[in-house]
């Protein structure tokens, strides 16, 4: 009975990142002496059917989503049912609108908050694009501007500035129905920019303004912060998977080997010992008889560093359009697996003229070293803005059951 009643009062959580080299899954639960989220399983497994955040082979994808949750399940003794995902793609797309409804001189209630909120998400059946991403960034009563939370406040007209981001019906559908396929319930469907900056910004960061850019393998997402939101985000269909494909094509070797090169001796910026260091380079002959060659490691950087540079002027060129580039003052955060590459940090300041730091998980603890890098900051993020979504709830469970508890134990101590 005891077991029951504490598997009962668990408060498990579980993220799935779905990239385009990588499907990973972490099982988390509320720790109450740590007041945070600790990790109790992780699952990883390579990502197969999915292109730039589009579902091309339905079960190639499911078989990739089922081993990693597998793997993630193995240790916990639990069946994942329900999951936060994250969702990339350039088909998402990111608007600030105004919302106005009146309040008649009364209070503004939460009531009235939410109306605001239903009235910007109102979904247009015929539209092609659904709202995965909806939240007031600030408020204005009458002609009091920047109100951060109008709540208790007396006006007329209540007016929400709201971000909000959309993806292609067609694609969130194809996506969640993979998902479904693997009997997982979906309870938050969350853009990766967003999930990668909860994870990865300090709170300073977010309010003061930051960019955050993670450098995944298929794409790079980018997510403008201010005043502790999220005012923009972008995806740009370029990422660490194209610097090993330049690898192979210029080295005359697999993707495999390709990879295994650039995550052992690939650089973005050169050294002076580069000249020095012999590489051996597999190649395929004919009759696939595996021959090699030796190149010097400044091969390898020549062809690493103009794929890199092209990144980041395709960044700032977007950031230039958005007129969002002076927005977050000299900050800029780096996460995701391809930021890990040796220089890539200097070269993205060279290049963005500003003040670059690499962003690692934060608020989650029992990660490990292996997980607590920037490949899981996107997977790390979800469970962040899961606690943040049922942070009331859990809390009032937990109290409640810390009674229970007590109660339990003083019957046993007394009867």
């Amino acid at each position: 009975m005891s077991k029951n009643i504490r598997n009962k009062h668990r408060n498990i959580i579980t993220a799935l990142d779905i990239g385009f080299s990588k499907v990973s899954c972490i099982i988390s639960e509320y720790d109450n002496n740590l007041e945070a989220l600790r990790v109790i399983g992780i699952g990883q497994h390579a990502s197969k059917g999915i292109r730039k955040g589009l579902v091309v082979n339905m079960e190639a994808l499911e078989n990739s989503i089922l081993n990693a949750v597998h793997k993630a399940e193995k240790n916990t003794g639990l069946t994942v049912k329900n999951v936060y995902v994250s969702i990339s793609g350039t088909h998402l797309l990111s608007e600030l609108v105004d919302v106005s409804i009146n309040v008649s001189g009364a209070s503004v209630s939460e009531h009235d908050i939410n109306r605001l909120i239903n009235q910007g998400t109102a979904v247009n059946t015929e539209s092609e694009y659904d709202i995965i991403h909806a939240a007031p960034i600030n408020f204005i009563l009458d002609k009091t501007k920047n109100i951060r939370d109008p709540r208790g406040m007396y006006g007329k007209l209540l007016t929400g500035h709201m971000h909000i981001i959309t993806g292609s019906r067609s694609i969130v559908r194809n996506f969640v129905t993979c998902l479904h396929r693997c009997h997982l319930s979906i309870l938050g469907l969350v853009p990766s920019a967003y999930a990668s900056g909860l994870s990865t910004l300090v709170d300073d960061e977010m309010d003061l303004g930051v960019t955050l850019i993670d450098f995944g393998g298929g794409s790079t997402d980018i997510g403008i912060f201010k005043d502790g939101d999220l005012i923009h985000a972008e995806c740009i269909p370029v990422g660490s998977f194209h610097i090993t494909n330049d690898l192979s094509k210029g080295l005359g070797t697999s993707i495999k080997e390709a990879e295994r090169i650039k995550t052992l001796y690939g650089s973005a910026i050169g050294t002076n010992e580069d000249d020095k260091i012999m590489i051996d380079i597999p190649q395929i002959g004919d009759h696939n008889i595996e021959i090699n060659y030796q190149t010097k490691r400044s091969r390898i950087t020549s062809i690493i560093q103009p794929r890199v540079e092209e990144i980041f002027e395709l960044i700032y060129k977007r950031l230039s359009e958005t007129k969002t580039l002076n927005l977050t003052g000299r900050r800029i955060v780096i996460t995701g697996g391809g930021s890990q590459l040796p220089g890539f940090r200097e070269l993205s300041a060279k290049i963005l003229n500003k003040q670059v730091r690499l962003g690692k998980p934060l608020r989650i603890y029992g990660l490990g070293d292996i997980a607590n890098s920037p490949t899981f900051s996107t997977c790390a993020g979800l469970l962040t803005f899961a606690l943040r979504q049922n942070y009331a709830a859990i809390t009032n469970q937990n109290s409640q059951h810390k009674i229970f508890s007590k109660l339990s134990n003083w019957f046993k101590e007394y009867f």
